[in-house]
């Protein structure tokens, strides 16, 4: 199932629309309580291949790593949505828990393993 959804978020490009279907329903992050599915936009896609031994990061080995960010359509509390697909050189393919950006101030962007964790998705369905 986790190879499906990889599959799927990986057709997702700038403009799409993405449903996330939680494993949970009706769960409460920063006063807003999500409803499944959350319907989003892509506002940016990013590649790129990491390796444990040259960066301080929280994975193991070589890592191909795909982030979207995900622009919220009814919620004014966040930013924006992140969704993180991992795939090792060696190892099982992942889906990381769908984290919520908090709109808070100016400044760098804190990182992404910083945000509150919304939930574990357990569909998606991308529309052009």
């Amino acid at each position: 199932m986790t190879a499906d959804l990889i599959g799927t978020l990986a057709a997702a490009s700038e403009g799409d629309e993405v449903r996330i279907t939680l494993v949970t329903d009706g769960t409460t992050v920063r006063g807003v309580t999500f409803e499944s599915p959350i319907v989003t936009r892509v506002a940016a896609v990013s590649e790129e291949t990491v390796d444990a031994r040259e960066k301080d990061v929280d994975i193991e080995g070589i890592v191909d790593r795909r982030t979207l960010r995900l622009v919220p359509l009814d919620d004014d509390a966040h930013t924006a949505y992140v969704l993180e697909t991992r795939s090792p050189v060696v190892g099982t393919d992942s889906i990381e828990p769908l984290r919520a950006q908090p709109r808070d101030g100016c400044g760098p962007d804190d990182p992404v393993t910083s945000y509150p964790e919304v939930g574990a998705v357990d569909s998606v369905t991308v529309r052009s």
